[in-house]
């Protein structure tokens, strides 16, 4: 269930080819729901909700680990919606289905369309992933990029399940290179 915005915001950050620093807070959580996302290193701090506070390296593999039990029962009519600023000024907003379709949505600047295919309806009860992924081994993009906003999480009714919000960084080395040589 929250994996899937963290998926875009990596996903942005992958398309980028970029270091990635992010950090989180969980500002509201229905009660009888419990979440807990985990990288296997590159974090500084945690708390009850898992990692915080983390920096992804260059060519670096990571372990995402995502556990989620919940009493609320999940259907196609609950969504999931980001609402961000890119470096203060370039607006992302898109929300999505968190079951039952597909989501697509196209990544500013870039102009790139991905689509993250989510899982079948209902959602109930909970679940547990595991998921590998690899940065890229260099560096072939000379940009530099902030992003920060939140993450809704509502059932079918319109109700908050959950609430997160974030700041992250991507962060060039080619472009912090370049920079520091003029």
């Amino acid at each position: 269930i929250f994996t899937r915005p963290m998926s875009l915001l990596l996903l942005l950050a992958v398309v980028a080819k970029a270091e990635i620093t992010a950090s989180r807070t969980v500002e509201q959580l229905e009660p009888g729901t419990t979440a807990m996302v985990t990288l296997d290193h590159g974090c500084t701090s945690s708390d009850q909700y898992g990692s915080n506070d983390c920096t992804l390296d260059w060519g670096a593999t990571y372990v995402a680990s995502v556990k989620i039990q919940s009493d609320e029962v999940l259907y196609s009519n609950s969504t999931v919606a980001v609402d961000m600023r890119i470096d203060n000024f370039i607006r992302w907003k898109f929300s999505c289905a968190v079951c039952g379709a597909n989501c697509t949505v196209t990544i500013p600047i870039v102009k790139k369309t991905e689509t993250v295919e989510l899982p079948p309806c209902p959602i109930a009860g909970g679940m547990s992933i595991v998921q590998n992924f690899t940065l890229p081994a260099s560096d072939p993009s000379p940009i530099s990029a902030s992003a920060k906003g939140t993450v809704l999480l509502t059932n079918g009714v319109g109700t908050t399940v959950a609430k997160v919000s974030f700041d992250g960084k991507l962060s060039s080395s080619s472009w912090n290179a370049n920079a520091t040589q003029n």
